[in-house]
Parts: C-alpha cells; sequence; structure tokens
C-alpha cells in the first residue's frame, strides 16, 4: 500500500513554503523530486555550489566538484544561521557525510547521536510503520539505543503518532545473557514501564513472529498492547535494520520514505531507493516530522 504525498504533508498540517537549500552534485532523480515539490508549493529551492538547470535559483557561491565538502558545510552554516529552513544534500551516503553534519552544526541537533527512520505503510492494517536505526550506527549499544528509540520517538510524533507503540527487537523474545541486544531490550522495556519514554510503550525483547502477531506473543506467554499494533521496530543493528528496508523495497516493492533524525531542522538525504517518488517522499517526511520539534 502505497502513500499520498499530499496524505504525508497533510499530517504537519497547514505548511508554509520553505527555502530548501540544495547541495551536493547534480542527481537527476533529486532534481525531478525538487521541481515537483516546488510545483506543489512545498519548496522555494536554491542551489547552493552546484548548478541545477530548470531550478531558477543559485546562489552567488561556487565550488568544484573536488569541493562537495565545503559546499556541504556552507550549505549548513545557512541552515544554523537560519537563512535557509532546510537543507537538500544530493551526494552520496557515506561516514563522511555525517560527519560533516556532526562537525558543523551546533545548535541545530535536536539529540546528541544522528540516526536514521525508515518509513512505509503496513500492508496488513494500513498504518504508518518505522524501522530504525537503518543506516548510520552499526552496532549500537544501549546508551545509543536510548536515543535512536527517542529520535523515532519524535519522528513518530511528527508523523501523528502521538503514544507510539515500539517493538525492541531480537532473535528471540527471552533474555539470554548471550545475546546482548536481548538484555538491551529488556532494560528498555523496564525503562518504559518506568515512564522515561513518556507515554510511548517499548516492549521487548520480541522476536518478529510475536511482534507481528498478537496471538503468537499470548501463546508464549506475553501480554502487551505492542505485539500486532507496533508503530516501530527498533533492530538490534544497522546489518538486520538495513536488510530489511532493502528487503521490503527491493523484493517487496514496498514504497519507502526515510528521515534523518536527530536534528532540529530538516536534513533531507537519499534513501537505498533512488527514484523521483521516493525522493519526493523524503522531502515530504523530513519538512513535516521536522515542523516543530
Amino acid at each position: 500500500m502505497d502513500f499520498s504525498f499530499e496524505e504525508i504533508m497533510g499530517r504537519g498540517g497547514q505548511q508554509k513554503k520553505r527555502r530548501v537549500v540544495i547541495s551536493g552534485k547534480r542527481d537527476t532523480n533529486a532534481l525531478s523530486a525538487i521541481l515537483a515539490a516546488r510545483d506543489r508549493g512545498w519548496i522555494d529551492p536554491v542551489a547552493c555550489g552546484c548548478s541545477l538547470s530548470g531550478l531558477g535559483k543559485e546562489m552567488d557561491v561556487h565550488f568544484a566538484d573536488s569541493d562537495m565538502l565545503k559546499a556541504r558545510q556552507h550549505a549548513l552554516r545557512l541552515l544554523e544561521q537560519g537563512e535557509a529552513d532546510a537543507l537538500l544534500d544530493m551526494g552520496p551516503l557515506n561516514n563522511r557525510l555525517f560527519s560533516v553534519i556532526d562537525e558543523t552544526l551546533t545548535h541545530t541537533k535536536k539529540s546528541h547521536l544522528l540516526s536514521y527512520v525508515s518509513v512505509f505503510r503496513a500492508p496488513k492494517n494500513g498504518r504508518i510503520t518505522l524501522l530504525t536505526d537503518t543506516l548510520i550506527n552499526s552496532k549500537p549499544g544501549l546508551k545509543e539505543k536510548i536515543e535512536i528509540v527517542e529520535n523515532a520517538i519524535r519522528v513518530g510524533k511528527g508523523l501523528g503518532i502521538s503514544q507510539p507503540k515500539i517493538a525492541a527487537l531480537g532473535p528471540l523474545e527471552l533474555v539470554n545473557l548471550s545475546i546482548p541486544s536481548t538484555l538491551d531490550a529488556a532494560m528498555l522495556s523496564k525503562m518504559s514501564e518506568r515512564r522515561q519514554f513518556g507515554g510511548a510503550i517499548v516492549e521487548g525483547p520480541l522476536a518478529m513472529d510475536n511482534a507481528e502477531s498478537a496471538l503468537a506473543a499470548r501463546h508464549k506467554g506475553i501480554e502487551s498492547p505492542v505485539p500486532g499494533n507496533v508503530d516501530i521496530y527498533l533492530f538490534p543493528d544497522l546489518e538486520s535494520a538495513n536488510i530489511t528496508a532493502q528487503f521490503l523495497g527491493f523484493l517487496g516493492s514496498f514504497q519507502l520514505g526515510g528521515v534523518l533524525a536527530g536534528t532540529r531542522l530538516p536534513i533531507i538525504i537519499r534513501s537505498s531507493l533512488e527514484s523521483p517518488d521516493s525522493w519526493l517522499l523524503n522531502i515530504a517526511l523530513g519538512l513535516v516530522v521536522n515542523r516543530g520539534i
């Protein structure tokens, strides 16, 4: 079941047009989505250090192709100084990009950790569902997972999920001292019981079968409102999260979008699905979930 771009934008209430600074080497799919977002009245795009035909607006700054780093830094400073409402970076996804964001931004960070949230609509029940962390943190420990959960909760709230139900996944639903992900999940679940995540409910460890099915969960003695009603899936590591997201996108033909979480202002980046529609969905998600948080 696919998204409606207008539905996503509508979840953020009345949206004003945002001034979006564009950085990175030209990407045809990204440019197509940028122009579509402009024509829909979502954004007023301005190229920074790159030349984009059809955009019509460029800043009077120029960088050589080899100076993508400087172009990104300049665009991020414009965002931080309030001269732009959002940044869209067309460049490749790598640790260098995230390092530049960490090093350049001082006031626009919302949390101490950047993470990535993939968003799709579950065909079983039609609910908007989040997966994290599908891109950045390779082997997060408990400290990192706490911030990843907090980031995902903010994304969920930006999409209208006021009290998200979160499945802290593991290979099995029992705490096993030899499997760190089950220990982390149990700690997060106990923190949730003590309302350390506000109204969000974290349940774990949960294997995928009892996360997806309340009947399977009850069969294994798990009584919780989370199984069968998951809003956010917290994966134990990047490998399992990214493989799942790519499986949904490529083999399942799901329409997947994504949000860079941990920043106060929207920084829109590519996802593994690089079609114009996925770029446009990322733009819509980036504008909506960062509104007012």
